[in-house]
């Protein structure tokens, strides 16, 4: 007996919702390694997919004689897309970014919308074309119907990623998981209208996808243009652990960035000699990240009572345990946690702290370089302790703009000790510590008879009284802080990318906003209330990824439960909209009041209290943000009728409006003006679609 076409194309749009967010979901992770990525990176990820889904939405309203067939071979395209995309973004790089070079804004964004376009917009044109299919089969199927059918895919999606497969697969296998739905529903399909070549053919490109995508070392194999001949890769839930090996030398990658090289004996010494050359007994020392290679050699030589080595990842300090880059210790303690929260519970106190992070890019790595943590550092320290940490340099010439971040650094830091002194190396190495300093680190070493290959013969040469004369001059004393919710550092060094790349995203918001004006101009006023809810949901998820990368500092991990949360409240929200009794405009009414209270308890919180709050108040808040949005969704349709086919144009506006959500607040707002801007901004868009629900009573009766 043949399969019933609606219960096939349901479950569909079920399997694409479950694949779609998998996929989404890997390709911000795969994005962050591709890039070194950071909260601009997710931005443009999401953003792309946001609006080129949109696009697929609207060029989905003008099929007028939609065909099974058609929709058959669009699912079946859907189900192996993931695998090609990834294939794509890994693949892709070489030819259109030149090897090793840094990227900058447009280079980027050109990159991701060229690998992601195709299945984007694909997946956005098959729900409306599923909602033709069945109603010119005259299956009666509205538009609330497809929306909460997509949500409970993309819920499943979520949470299958995000509590199962991120802990147990590698991308391809999750990807060969979560395609598997689809491609039964295929065969179904065809079995179904007895298409038996198109059978046998779509059978045989099943068994070539899984062939691939179960291979590991096909997997393997494909990262090889980003980091060359790999020797381990194994994927952690914080991120992408790769060692490649290019002649004799090893390096070790965490998500796309170069954590440790065994030649570059300078940076383990100049990190760990010039602060605790400072101490004239060293007990117990604190290390967060930075602990590969010669970095623990280094320390020992000053015999430590004890060191504990802070690194967030298990994955990272289990691979360098097993190919001898940690030495296992009588006096180490590897401890994986963030380094942050480990300050926080400790109940040690440590004679030196020394972080060796990259430039404060992210707001996960902001975080230790703002007042909050310099003030938990201090209380952990000793008395007479000392405090090290170091940031990009140039050592012959210093911009206004590197000049600024040395200063906000500089500022923030001296409020918490006495004696605060740089040391141009290879870093700026900022030495902090209420007790006297001395910059003549071979003289300290000397004294203590610790042998040295870099320092001992080089230092003189390299940190002169002039650099440290010069470096000390650039230092602006009204120069703001930076801290957690006001990361100016992290935007003085995105300036910097912008000024190394000699580009401004000035352009593109320009003509983001023209864009998105035209669009205005031609939406109906139901929709621009889609428009603003959709804007203002995805720029609450950013200020979500922003506010919880500051407080926990892992958003690799947590970035698909996240989203997941994001996803779970639509098909309640959905639920509630189509079946409470009430006039539609009061519906909407009732709707966008809640959304600006949330919105105004979470500007509350940001402003005044910015307590350490538990993760599953970030993950709830995030449950009524979609809730509002899927309630909303089936008012707005069933205000402008079914008749009318507001499906397609809907799901646009929505998109179009998250896309633009999360460009203004993820890549501009809350990087360039801090959190606080981004809030009062998407309260003022919520203000706006109030007003057009109050004053145009007749369109939302």
């Amino acid at each position: 007996m043949p399969v019933n076409l609606r219960r096939l194309i349901v479950w569909s749009i079920i399997g694409t919702g479950i694949s779609s967010v998998t996929t989404q979901i890997l390709t911000i992770r795969e994005f962050l390694t591709q890039f070194q990525g950071n909260e601009i990176t997710i931005s443009l990820v999401l953003f792309s997919w946001l609006l080129l889904t949109g696009l697929g939405s609207l060029a989905a309203k003008t099929i007028k004689r939609p065909s099974t067939r058609i929709y058959t071979l669009l699912t079946f395209a859907i189900a192996i897309g993931p695998l090609i995309q990834i294939l794509a973004i890994r693949g892709f790089r070489e030819p259109l970014i030149t090897h090793g070079a840094s990227p900058g804004f447009y280079a980027i964004f050109i990159y991701i919308v060229i690998t992601i376009a195709p299945y984007c917009v694909l997946t956005g044109f098959i729900l409306p074309f599923a909602q033709k299919v069945l109603n010119d089969n005259n299956y009666d199927f509205e538009s609330w119907q497809v929306y909460i059918t997509d949500n409970i895919g993309d819920v499943l999606g979520g949470i299958l990623f995000s509590f199962v497969l991120v802990y147990l697969l590698k991308p391809f296998s999750a990807i060969a998981i979560t395609s598997a739905p689809l491609f039964l529903v295929v065969f179904l399909f065809l079995q179904r209208s007895r298409s038996y070549f198109l059978l046998l053919t779509a059978l045989a490109l099943t068994s070539l996808f899984y062939t691939y995508a179960l291979d590991r070392s096909f997997e393997k194999q494909s990262l090889s243009t980003q980091y060359g001949d790999i020797i381990h890769y194994s994927e952690s839930p914080y991120g992408r652990i790769v060692v490649s090996k290019e002649g004799p030398q090893h390096t070790f990658w965490e998500s796309g960035t170069p954590l440790y090289s065994d030649a570059n004996i300078i940076n383990s010494e100049e990190k760990i000699h010039y602060p605790l050359s400072q101490l004239d007994k060293t007990g117990n020392v604190l290390l967060i990240s930075g602990g590969l290679g010669e970095t623990l050699d280094e320390i020992s030589k000053y015999n430590p009572t004890h060191v504990d080595y802070v690194e967030l990842d298990p994955y990272l300090t289990d691979a360098a345990l097993g190919l001898g880059v940690i030495k296992k210790s009588p006096f180490l303690d590897i401890i994986n946690t963030d380094g942050r929260r480990h300050i926080k519970m400790t109940k040690k106190r440590y004679d030196a702290i020394i972080i060796d992070l990259p430039d404060p890019d992210t707001f996960q790595i902001n975080r230790f370089f703002t007042k909050e943590f310099f003030s938990a550092a201090k209380k952990v320290l000793k008395r007479d302790g000392v405090f090290s940490v170091g940031v990009g340099y140039s050592q012959n010439y210093l911009s206004d703009i590197r000049k600024k971040k040395l200063s906000i650094l500089y500022n923030t830091v001296r409020l918490y000790f006495k004696n605060v002194m740089f040391l141009p190396g290879q870093k700026a190495y900022l030495i902090c510590r209420d007790g006297a300093l001395s910059s003549n680190i071979p003289a300290r070493l000397k004294s203590k008879s610790i042998k040295t290959s870099y320092i001992e013969g080089f230092f003189y040469g390299n940190v002169t009284q002039e650099r440290i004369k010069r470096l000390k001059d650039s230092l602006d004393p009204n120069e703001e802080i930076n801290t957690d919710f006001e990361p100016r550092l992290t935007n003085t060094v995105f300036q910097e990318w912008f000024t190394k790349h000699n580009t401004s995203p000035r352009l593109f918001i320009v003509i983001l906003f023209v864009l998105a004006v035209i669009y205005l101009v031609f939406l109906r006023r139901e929709e621009y209330i889609l428009f603003s809810t959709g804007l203002t949901t995805m720029g609450v998820e950013m200020l979500i990824i922003f506010s919880f990368q500051v407080v926990y500092g892992y958003i690799y991990l947590q970035i698909g439960a996240i989203i997941t949360a994001f996803l779970l409240g639509l098909l309640p929200g959905a639920i509630a909209g189509n079946t409470w009794k009430l006039r539609n405009r009061s519906k909407l009414i009732f709707s966008e009041a809640l959304f600006l209270s949330i919105l105004l308890l979470f500007y509350v919180w940001v402003a005044y209290f910015r307590n350490e709050l538990h993760p599953f108040f970030f993950l709830g808040f995030c449950f009524l943000f979609s809730f509002l949005c899927g309630f909303q969704f089936p008012v707005v349709t069933n205000t402008i009728g079914e008749e009318r086919s507001p499906v397609a144009g809907c799901l646009a506006a929505d998109l179009c409006g998250a896309s633009v959500g999360t460009l203004a607040t993820g890549a501009i707002l809350i990087p360039f003006w801090g959190i606080k801007s981004a809030v009062i901004f998407l309260i003022l868009v919520k203000i706006s679609s109030t007003i057009v629900t109050l004053f145009f009573e007749k369109k939302t009766a």
